[in-house]
């Protein structure tokens, strides 16, 4: 898989790294499967391959979740992050050989983008995660392949879906700071998503801040996300009590 820049095609995949891309797909048929310990076991064997694979990282942080291992999805939803970071930092070291790799790169990012685009999978699954993060690493990398050349040295921001992702980990584990710093994040990255919108609400509301938590759930709303009657409903009542709800 390619991240940030054209130049990491110009590296020839080594028997080691074909070999950590076969366990995340077997991973990630498992996970599909709902074979969630197997699936983890496939994960963790791509990433002792591969330590920078990052929709390895992110796979296992899936099946933990799935397993209710919270700390662990934490654990792995991180390696996500470090692993996104680190290889964009070792992408911004290297430098374009020719423009033509670089237009070929562009025409089959747009593809990429163009295909998914029209195909997408529901977002509340663990198959449309995973595509709705390549997009976005596909469409971060085109961002960066069309700039100007004197600007492709910028360091990408980490996908919005791995900043949800980690944030339902921490808040599933207890950790609502952490959540509430992961959901902020991901609006950060992307404003425009319901979801964590949603998420950062019940965070505010679980810590006493309602009306910070209505105001959210007022832009979730405006930006097409279906909001719970049931969450507005508790909003109302902690801002007409002055308490915070007891919804866990």
């Amino acid at each position: 898989m390619s991240w940030i820049l054209a130049a990491l095609l110009l590296l020839a995949p080594t028997p080691q790294s074909m070999q950590a891309q076969e366990k995340l797909k077997e991973g990630q048929r498992l996970m599909a499967a709902e074979q969630f310990e197997p699936a983890a076991q496939a994960f963790r064997e791509a990433i002792a391959l591969d330590p920078l694979l990052t929709m390895a990282h992110y796979g296992l942080g899936q099946a933990s979740m799935a397993l209710k291992e919270y700390p662990s999805a934490v654990i792995a939803f991180r390696g996500a992050r470090d692993a996104f970071e680190r290889r964009a930092a070792d992408s911004l070291t290297r430098t374009l050989e020719n423009e033509n790799v670089r237009e070929r790169r562009i025409r089959d990012l747009q593809d990429k983008i163009r295909e998914n685009s029209d195909r997408l999978l529901n977002p509340a699954t663990p198959a449309g995660r995973t595509q709705q993060i390549r997009i976005q690493q596909w469409e971060m990398e085109l961002s960066t392949l069309q700039r100007p050349s004197e600007q492709r040295s910028t360091t990408p921001t980490v996908p919005a879906g791995i900043s949800l992702a980690l944030g339902s980990a921490h808040f599933r584990a207890g950790q609502l700071a952490d959540a509430e710093r992961e959901y902020r994040a991901t609006l950060a990255a992307d404003p425009r998503l319901g979801e964590p919108r949603n998420n950062l609400a019940v965070v505010l509301l679980l810590t006493g801040r309602p009306g910070e938590a209505k105001e959210q759930l007022a832009i979730a709303e405006k930006n097409g996300f279906k909001v719970a009657a049931g969450l507005k409903k508790d909003v109302e009542t902690a801002l007409a009590t002055g308490s915070q709800s007891p919804r866990p």
